[in-house]
Parts: C-alpha cells; sequence; structure tokens
C-alpha cells in the first residue's frame, strides 16, 4: 500500500578521517549526489544536508548528527535518509537504538539506501546483523590503524599530529622534522638559562619579559588554525620544562606515550615511560647529549623550591656519609648580624634515630675545596698529550667500524639457529628424520650457537669500547671550555 504521508527528509553524510581529508572530500559528494537522487525519485521534500566530514562513526557526538536530532525533535524532520548504515554510525549499539527503538517511538521513519533498509517495511531483520558487521569492522580497522603507525614510528616516521616546538616538518617529506631556524636561537637560550643554574619558573619568566612567543601563538600567528584560541599570555613552567626533557631536540622520536583504551571511546591514557618508544638520530639536533645530560641532572636534583636567594652550586650532589641521602643548604644566624651557610644531612634533621650525625660542612669551604681541585686537575692535563694517549691506547683494540651491523646479523643467525633445532625436535618426534641425524644436527647447530653467543659479547664489549672514546673526546672538549674558568658555576659543576 503505497505511503501518501508527506515527508521533511533529513540526508545525512559522514566520513571518518580515517576515510577522506580536511574539508568536503569526494566521498561526502558522491554521498549527497545518491541522496540527493534518491529523494528527488521517491518525491521526499528535502529539509536540510547534515555533514559530518572528519568524524568517526563510533561515537554520535558530531556537530552535524546533533544538529539533526535537533531539528527532528523540533518536528522540522520526520525522514532521515543515509546511503548505508555505517555512514549512520558503527556502533552497533547505539546505531541499533536511533533506528529500532528512538525513531520508532517518535515517528521518524529511516531509509538505509544500499542496504535496502526502510523501517516503514517489517522486513528489516538484516539491520543488526549489519549493525554488529559495522562495529567488527571498526574494532578491525582501529587495530590495523594501530599496528601501521607503530610500524611507521618503528622506522623513524615522525606521525604525531602536532609539530614539536623548534621544528616543522619537511616540503618533501611531511614524516620527516627539519629545525625552524626562527626557533632554534630560542631553543638553545633555554637551554643555556638551565644550564646556569636557572629553574623552569624563572626561564619562564625571563622569556615571559623578553617578549618571546609562546609555542601556541607562535603556532597561530603562523597560520595553524588548531591553535586560533590560544593568546600571548606568556611562558608557564609546564612548557618550558617539556621543553627541557624532551629528547626531540636531540635528534630522537620518542613515541607511544599515550594509547587508546577503547576503540569507541577513543579515550587516551598515558603509558609508563619504559614501555616508550624511542628511535635514535632521525633528524638534525638542536642540542647536544652533553648539554641535555646535564640539564637533566640539574633537574632531577631539584627536589624543593629554593627558601633563599644565596648560591646552591651543590644541590643535590651532596650526600651524607653515615646514611647516603641528600644534604641540604641551611642557613643560621650568628651574632652581629652574620649568617653562616652549611650543608646538613636531611635525614638527621628529620629523624635523628635513622642517622645520628649532622655531618656539617661549611659551603664556603666546599666551594674553595672543590675549586682548587678543579683547577689543580684541569692545569696538570696536558691538552695535546695526555687525552691523545688514552684515545689511542682504546683504538688499538678497535678494529671494526660496523659493530652494530654485525651484532644485527649475528643475533639474527641465533634466532635462526634456534628456530632450525625446533624444527628438527619436532620432525624427529614425528619420525621423518632418525635419531642419530636428529642428534648431530642439533649439536652442530648448539655448538654454532655458542659460538655466536661469544662472538657477540665480544662485540659489545668493543662496542663499550667505542663509547669509551667518545667519552675521551668529550672530557677534551670540557677541559678546552674549562681550562680557564676564574670563578665556579652550577655549569662547570654539573658537567
Amino acid at each position: 500500500m503505497k505511503d501518501n504521508k508527506i515527508y521533511n527528509a533529513a540526508l545525512y553524510c559522514r566520513l571518518s578521517l580515517d576515510d577522506g581529508s580536511i574539508g568536503e572530500s569526494g566521498s561526502i559528494q558522491t554521498q549527497k549526489i545518491i541522496l540527493e537522487e534518491y529523494a528527488k525519485i521517491h518525491e521526499f521534500k528535502i529539509y536540510d544536508i547534515y555533514i559530518d566530514d572528519g568524524y568517526s562513526g563510533l561515537n554520535f557526538n558530531r556537530p552535524g548528527f546533533q544538529r539533526m536530532i535537533q531539528d527532528i525533535q523540533n518536528d522540522k524532520v520526520n525522514l532521515v535518509i543515509t546511503k548505508d548504515l555505517s555512514r549512520f554510525g558503527r556502533n552497533y549499539i547505539e546505531t541499533g537504538y536511533y533506528t529500532e527503538h528512538y525513531f520508532k517511538d517518535i515517528g521518524v521513519r529511516y531509509i538505509a539506501i544500499n542496504d535496502g533498509i526502510d523501517t516503514i517495511n517489517d522486513n528489516n531483520d538484516i539491520a543488526p546483523f549489519k549493525n554488529i558487521l559495522n562495529d567488527m569492522y571498526s574494532k578491525d580497522l582501529s587495530r590495523k590503524v594501530k599496528a601501521a603507525k607503530r610500524s611507521r614510528n618503528q622506522k623513524g616516521l615522525y606521525t604525531a599530529a602536532q609539530v614539536p616546538y623548534g621544528y616543522k616538518k619537511g616540503s618533501n617529506d611531511k614524516n620527516h622534522l627539519i629545525v625552524d631556524e626562527e626557533i632554534r636561537p630560542i631553543i638553545k637560550f633555554i637551554y643555556r638559562l638551565a644550564l646556569e643554574g636557572y629553574g623552569c619558573p624563572k626561564i619562564a619568566t625571563i622569556l615571559t619579559e623578553k617578549g618571546i612567543y609562546t609555542p601556541g601563538y607562535y603556532k597561530r600567528i603562523n597560520g595553524d588554525s588548531r591553535f586560533a584560541r590560544y593568546k600571548n599570555q606568556g611562558w608557564t613552567y609546564v612548557t618550558v620544562r617539556k621543553i627541557l626533557s624532551d629528547v626531540v631536540y636531540l635528534g630522537h622520536i620518542e613515541s607511544n606515550k599515550y594509547e587508546v583504551i577503547n576503540y569507541k571511546t577513543k579515550k587516551r591514557v598515558p603509558v609508563p615511560k619504559e614501555r616508550h618508544l624511542i628511535i635514535k638520530n632521525t633528524h638534525e639536533p638542536i642540542i647536544s647529549q652533553s648539554d641535555f645530560d646535564s640539564v637533566q641532572s640539574m633537574i632531577a636534583s631539584r627536589t624543593h623550591s629554593w627558601i633563599h636567594t644565596h648560591e646552591n652550586l651543590f644541590k643535590g650532589i651532596i650526600y651524607c656519609a653515615h646514611c647516603g641521602n641528600r644534604m641540604a643548604l641551611v642557613y643560621q644566624k650568628r651574632k652581629y648580624g652574620n649568617v653562616s651557610h652549611t650543608y646538613k644531612c636531611t635525614t638527621y634533621m628529620r629523624n635523628k634515630d635513622y642517622c645520628p650525625r649532622p655531618n656539617t660542612l661549611l659551603y664556603r669551604q666546599i666551594k674553595i675545596i672543590v675549586e682548587q681541585e678543579l683547577k689543580y686537575l684541569i692545569n696538570n692535563i696536558n691538552r695535546d698529550e695526555f687525552v691523545d694517549k688514552l684515545i689511542e691506547r682504546k683504538k688499538k683494540v678497535i678494529f671494526n667500524d660496523d659493530i652494530e651491523s654485525k651484532i644485527s646479523k649475528l643475533e639474527a643467525r641465533k634466532d635462526k639457529l634456534y628456530q632450525l633445532t625446533k624444527k628438527i625436535y619436532d620432525d624427529a618426534l614425528n619420525e621423518i628424520i632418525d635419531t642419530t641425524t636428529s642428534s648431530k644436527m642439533i649439536k652442530e647447530y648448539q655448538e654454532e650457537q655458542k659460538k655466536i653467543v661469544s662472538e657477540i659479547e665480544t662485540l659489545k664489549h668493543q662496542k663499550q669500547e667505542e663509547s669509551t672514546i667518545k667519552n675521551y673526546k668529550l672530557l677534551k672538549e670540557k677541559v678546552n671550555v674549562f681550562l680557564e674558568f676564574k670563578e665556579l658555576n652550577s655549569l662547570i659543576v654539573h658537567s
């Protein structure tokens, strides 16, 4: 029987980010053409076209969809048409709620053209199964996207949506970072301030006073619409702390810092540090490893805010000889207004049962001793002979320039031998080969495995020797820098 009811149709189109690009893509245009043609043939009056371009079908918090629901509630729409069920949604529970209950209760007809679903008829038994299949498709797609992203990360490709402050994406390779030359001196300036002993709050204040744009505002004025809400309201401790701890400035990419726990909610949770994936030397560094390490050491030593303005060059690196805990700088007022600055054991100050001795050290005496010892050490090192001789001695041991490659090949061969041994065991159990032959082959493989393990250990030792040579060269550079120092400072102490 022909339905003579007058319908005001809502044509709904959706495309996820996995399917298309920003803006109305070709697929959205195709959906519109199909829906408009269908409405025209069946003489449905089109009230409006609702579009969600770049939105997942796993949840219904989409602007176009919500606007359509609002118009339905206001009695402006009594028919919803989509190209197929998957365009309406991929969460089978919520999709089923709308198509099987909500629309029926308020008298709204729903049509999914390609799936042959029309709620005016009673032959829509296939709809729930279609919804389940769409949900399974989304779950499988989510799994594949995760695996593909991890694979790209393991290859050293930069896959995050946001580019780190100080870098930009390559013009020819969007997965490769190149240094933003406008920001390079700012990153170096931040690290220099940290090496001079300034804390993150003070560095933030200095950057703000100098009128340096914050990372968010810098991206906004460079045309990134995602940062349109950002204003240049000043630097924060958090922003500075993030820059000072990010290995991206060493030329490394750190990924897998967050993970989606549910493909439907898309909620992200932080991943423990030990599970982060770090791929080294993927792009040009801005900061040297030695400066980065010195900054991390200085940050780690700052367990409490300063309660006085007196310099504290040895903060976090002086320990009690009795209990092994850190010593803190304290001051005490003496007669005639004099102040004495000393280091005392923090455990002793809190609980004398755990450490009965304060091990008090005068700050000025420690400073004088360290200065004298450093000057004595540096002045007795012949820069052109001492370090060069050490390097020469180590070089005699190093004879292979491709240690890492050799280790990888040996590891691969070791794994292959394990698989071969396992296969022989299985063949022997299944009587494919006789016991004598299998025992002989297994013995040969095990002997080769032992040799490989020995070779790997030797190569790893050589690799450590190479690392020692690098440290000697770094020592030589530091000696050159510190040879003529006049007064001790935080940079010299921590380096």
